[in-house]
């Protein structure tokens, strides 16, 4: 595995939403995704926050898409909480939040409020103050309850992850496998470094039989290029390659 993707990186090189040389914004916490079951649930994901420079930042974060399941809600923390209402911090006219040379911190966080399954993508953009093109951003997701899977049939007589169809794909596409017996299943996808870009099933308790989930890239506000998707149980593992083109 760790060959393969070492290889690739040498012909495609894809970086998360970033649009700034000075200083990154990145989740730090991994996207949620969690079985059925958590009719209330509150999730709080972290980000890490890195000056580059030798230079001081005056900045603020802006959630520039906020897309929830019916009752969900997010809400932006950094030295204070605001109400989900907010998508600018500290909203103006309070003063920018500063951001020392070197300095790396890990005090934003968002929390989602949900209430029942569903599916909630919240894109966060720190920007420096005074000049909204010099930014860095990312993408927080939370699934509850596998909401892109379907069972297709209660027979299979053995393991078995297909080719998504369409390949390549825009935006969506669709991941069908087996399982010969009912256990707890993770179908995961990577980008080519390895690092978890979507977690589209998390030890999700499955019966016996055959599935198919339609995963959407857009979703996952992913870059064009090749990704890796991943099937996992406690017996068996495998894993297959995709590419999205926008």
């Amino acid at each position: 595995m760790k060959k393969i993707l070492l290889c690739l990186v040498s012909l495609f090189v894809f970086y998360s939403a970033s649009y700034s040389q000075d200083f990154t914004f990145k989740r730090l916490d991994p996207n949620v995704s969690l079985p059925i079951g958590f009719p209330d649930t509150a999730i709080q994901m972290r980000a890490i926050v890195t000056n580059n420079t030798s230079n001081t930042y005056n900045f603020r974060f802006a959630r520039i898409e906020n897309t929830m399941a019916p009752g969900w809600s997010t809400s932006m923390c950094y030295d204070l909480c605001y109400t989900s209402t907010i998508d600018t911090i500290p909203p103006p006219p309070s003063p920018a939040y500063n951001l020392d040379p070197n300095q790396v911190d890990t005090n934003f966080y968002i929390d989602f409020d949900c209430h029942g399954n569903g599916f909630g993508t919240a894109i966060v953009r720190m920007y420096v103050e005074g000049n909204p093109g010099n930014y860095s951003q990312d993408t927080f997701i939370v699934e509850i309850g596998a909401v892109g899977i379907q069972n297709i049939s209660s027979i299979a007589d053995d393991y078995e992850l297909k080719q998504n169809y369409p390949n390549p794909f825009n935006p969506g596409t669709i991941i069908t496998f087996s399982i010969p017996k009912k256990e707890n299943v993770s179908l995961i996808v990577y980008d080519v470094l390895g690092n978890e870009v979507a977690s589209l099933l998390k030890n999700e308790t499955l019966n016996t039989g055959s599935y198919s989930y339609e995963f959407n890239a857009d979703k996952y506000n992913l870059s064009s290029g090749v990704y890796f998707y991943k099937l996992s149980t406690s017996d068996f593992s495998t894993l297959k390659k995709m590419m999205f083109i926008k």
